[in-house]
């Protein structure tokens, strides 16, 4: 008897702390068990922990926004490789900036010449008489400024993407022309010269012999 009454003791003390504890937030969970308690609490938990797979949806949507962002930013990159440098009744010249560069000229190490494409691209695509895929054509020049001279390397015509089997002659020393005043060239010349502060200067690349550098380029037999 007596050691039953001392484990009703032991045990109701403990019972009503339970009770306090659960009473301590709000008087009205009194009338509710241990039992109700603790699934409502559960049923909280359960609420504010993070859904992983809506973070991972949301993740994947950011980066593919990216991805939107920077495929859409290409065509601009693009479209400023190229600037228009000279207009005519016929074209309009447009500039590589990403290829064209100063060089030295073989044998004369202290002069330089510039290695430039132009792409010309006709008036009548432009004014809205545009045909798939588009004309255009691609020069290749090679300009001397100290002596005003200029020499032809390349022509082609493209429709839609330029291929490489275009012959492109080699560099010689002996084909420079002298600039005739009114001719095409004469205003490629010049045009070229008025944007040459987006020309590359270079006379060697990463260390490589200026000899190697040039035969590399420009298709020249030193």
């Amino acid at each position: 008897m007596a050691a039953a009454l001392l484990a009703a003791a032991v045990f109701l003390p403990s019972t009503v702390m339970a009770e306090k504890s659960v009473c301590n937030c709000d008087p009205c969970e009194c009338n509710k068990t241990l039992e109700q308690v603790a699934e409502e609490w559960e049923n909280r938990c359960r609420c504010t922990t993070p859904n992983l797979e809506s973070m991972e949806t949301a993740a994947s949507d950011s980066m593919s926004s990216g991805s939107d962002e920077e495929n859409e930013s290409a065509p601009e990159e693009s479209a400023s490789r190229f600037i228009e440098i000279l207009r005519d009744e016929s074209f309009v010249y447009l500039m590589d900036r990403k290829t064209a560069r100063f060089l030295p000229i073989p044998h004369m190490a202290k002069e330089k010449m510039i290695d430039v494409w132009i792409k010309l691209e006709p008036l009548e695509y432009l004014e809205g008489d545009y045909t798939y895929p588009a004309k255009y054509y691609l020069e290749h020049y090679l300009i001397r400024p100290k002596k005003q001279q200029i020499q032809f390397l390349a022509e082609m015509e493209v429709a839609g993407r330029p291929s490489s089997d275009a012959e492109n002659k080699r560099y010689d020393g002996r084909r420079w022309e002298d600039l005739i005043p009114g001719t095409i060239e004469d205003a490629i010349y010049h045009a070229v010269l008025r944007h040459k502060g987006d020309i590359y200067d270079e006379s060697s690349a990463n260390g490589t012999a200026i000899r190697d550098f040039i035969e590399n380029t420009i298709n020249v037999s030193l």
